[in-house]
């Protein structure tokens, strides 16, 4: 007979996969607000200016900056004078035309490096001209009422400005300095003629906002002593110094006894003759 083929036994299936959890992720912190917070305004230390709005004034004269009527304050060129002031009762008056024109200076002091802020009352007139407000060094004092202006080699011009201030107005700007200097000079300058440029300053004030120092030259640094290197072999043992001998000191002499002195005999006198009578005799003659 023919075998029956075996019936095959249907697959046990395998049990399904237990799924993992998932992991939870962190939760991101936001950050913090930062708390406002007020910027501190920069120090600026006041810088003196000498009669700053020209109220001392010892004269009545025409020209009292050539004469040294305005303290802390002398003409450059030309013969400035004070005017009405816009808040006191005084303010410096000057003029320019064809190049030349009316200046003054005070001493100010300006440190390389540092920045300055200024701030003064101005007025202008003629917008064609122009103003200037220079940090410099070297200007004298000019007596005569010439308009020439002086040439200078160390200035710096810390403000420049077309003359548009027709009416009274304060203004302010910085500057920092490119060398040290001495000297506040002011001066309106106009290349054409009439009409001439004109000025007006008054109650000027200077601050130091800050500054970079000039950098200090370090000092070279000490060098330190080598330490000696250890010995390679042992150090010899001295040897015991060898005594010398004592070397004996000569005897004190004894003081020589000083012999008695030996007396001298006594020469007996002859004993005087008695006087006797002479016999004449024979006398030989001696040959000389």
């Amino acid at each position: 007979p023919t075998p029956s083929p075996p019936t095959p036994s249907p697959p046990t299936p395998a049990p399904p996969a237990t799924p993992e959890p998932p992991t939870p992720e962190p939760p991101t912190p936001e950050p913090p607000t930062p708390e406002p917070t007020t910027a501190t305004p920069a120090t600026c230390t006041p810088i003196a200016v000498p009669n700053p709005s020209f109220e001392a004034y010892t004269g009545t004269s025409g020209n009292p900056f050539n004469l040294g009527q305005i303290p802390g304050w002398s003409s450059a060129s030309g013969s400035p004078s004070i005017f009405g002031g816009f808040h006191l009762a005084r303010s410096a008056w000057l003029w320019s035309y064809n190049s030349r024109g009316e200046s003054i200076f005070a001493a100010v002091p300006f440190a390389v490096g540092a920045t300055y802020e200024v701030t003064m009352w101005m007025q202008t007139s003629n917008p064609n001209g122009q103003v200037f407000v220079k940090a410099a060094n070297g200007l004298q004092p000019k007596y005569s009422t010439s308009s020439w202006f002086p040439s200078i080699a160390s200035q710096q011009t810390m403000f420049s400005s077309g003359m548009q201030y027709q009416q009274a107005q304060e203004i302010t700007f910085s500057f920092t300095a490119n060398d040290n200097y001495a000297q506040l000079w002011l001066h309106p300058y106009w290349t054409g003629g009439a009409p001439q440029a004109e000025m007006r300053v008054d109650n000027i004030r200077i601050c130091m906002v800050g500054g970079t120092p000039e950098p200090e030259t370090p000092e070279p640094p000490t060098p330190e002593p080598p330490t000696p290197a250890p010995p390679t072999s042992a150090p010899p043992t001295p040897s015991p110094p060898t005594p010398s001998p004592p070397t004996p000191s000569p005897p004190t002499p004894a003081p020589p006894t000083p012999a008695p002195p030996t007396p001298v005999p006594l020469t007996p006198e002859p004993p005087t003759p008695e006087p006797t009578t002479a016999t004449p005799g024979t006398c030989t003659p001696i040959a000389v």
